[in-house]
């Protein structure tokens, strides 16, 4: 089986230490528990201190920068960096985020059987397609950060490139992006044969089961059915108001992963469901419009896309991310 770090964007508020804690009892813990004797795991968040520092005992990475939502590149570049010298040899890097429910056995599973067939390929657990996200040019796809699988070959090209891009305030998934597709547009590629997502769902991160052109699942998807959740890999619990309501929500879900196990047929089913899902993923073109369907996207004209897109704008996307200082 292919070696998996797992690494868990975190930050020193008190909000996300005691979210680690819920991550540690619910999908993490049969990874703690040595269930999975490929996989380890790794949280990490910046302060002001003098070097970077590791604790094996309680995993935590601490990285000497910043810690808020404009300084995640850099604080996940080092996070990179560190983690290639501490854990040696390892084929993948998870990077999820504290507010993502991740489903352990699945991921696992698609790695091994899908993933490792082109280390080249960056998959996500979403799509991203803005007007105002350069990767490097407006509407460029791009993959959002709380489920990367990025691979040893993605990793170091990660870490050759980003280094002039370490102070650029802005999201470490969009820059991420930024440096991948630069690098296969500079080689003549289609960047484009190289960055898909996986099925990706949310749990009650809205109050309502409103519409929004996902082909999978709704942001206040209430369905905790086992038929349906288990064919996600990541499922978002962060919570858009309300964030106090997310520790609840994390233990509601795991237990319907608790009181459930895959069969092994069941299992490899799924993986060949997420990768057939890969061929047509729901893209993400903004907060108002919602989702299209990647074949709609291709075809679409993508000038329209951006003035569309320009034009509605949800009116508290900007002053929410500069406000918030928080990481997403």
């Amino acid at each position: 089986m292919s070696k998996i770090l797992i690494l868990v964007m975190s930050c020193e508020d008190n909000f996300f230490k005691q979210q680690e804690e819920d991550v540690k009892n619910t999908w993490l813990k049969p990874v703690i528990d040595g269930k999975y004797d490929n996989i380890d795991y790794c949280f990490y968040s910046g302060k002001v201190i003098e070097k970077h520092k590791y604790n094996k005992e309680n995993h935590q990475l601490t990285l000497r920068c910043e810690d808020d939502l404009n300084d995640t590149f850099k604080k996940t570049y080092y996070a990179l960096k560190c983690c290639k010298k501490i854990f040696k040899d390892y084929d993948y890097i998870f990077r999820t985020n504290t507010s993502t429910y991740v489903n352990v056995e699945l991921l696992n599973l698609f790695i091994e059987d899908v993933c490792s067939k082109n280390k080249n390929i960056l998959w996500t657990s979403e799509l991203y397609s803005l007007s105002d996200a350069y990767c490097p040019y407006p509407l460029y796809i791009y993959g959002r950060g709380n489920g990367l699988i990025i691979s040893d070959v993605i990793r170091d090209r990660i870490l050759e490139y980003g280094l002039s891009f370490l102070y650029l305030e802005k999201c470490d998934d969009w820059i991420i992006g930024n440096i991948l597709n630069s690098y296969w547009i500079n080689k003549g590629e289609n960047y484009l044969e190289y960055i898909k997502s996986y099925k990706h769902g949310w749990f009650k991160c809205i109050q309502e089961e409103i519409p929004n052109n996902h082909r999978l699942c709704v942001w206040g998807n209430q369905n905790k059915d086992w038929n349906f959740i288990n064919q996600f890999i990541t499922i978002q619990i962060k919570r858009y108001r309300e964030r106090n309501l997310e520790s609840k929500h994390y233990h509601e879900l795991h237990q319907v992963f608790e009181n459930h196990l895959y069969t092994k047929d069941q299992l490899y089913c799924l993986c060949n469901d997420n990768l057939v899902y890969s061929d047509n993923p729901s893209v993400f073109i903004g907060s108002i419009l919602g989702y299209t369907n990647y074949n709609d996207w291709l075809k679409c004209n993508k000038i329209q896309l951006y003035n569309y897109q320009v034009k509605h704008k949800a009116i508290d996307d900007e002053e929410i991310n500069k406000s918030n200082k928080i990481w997403m």
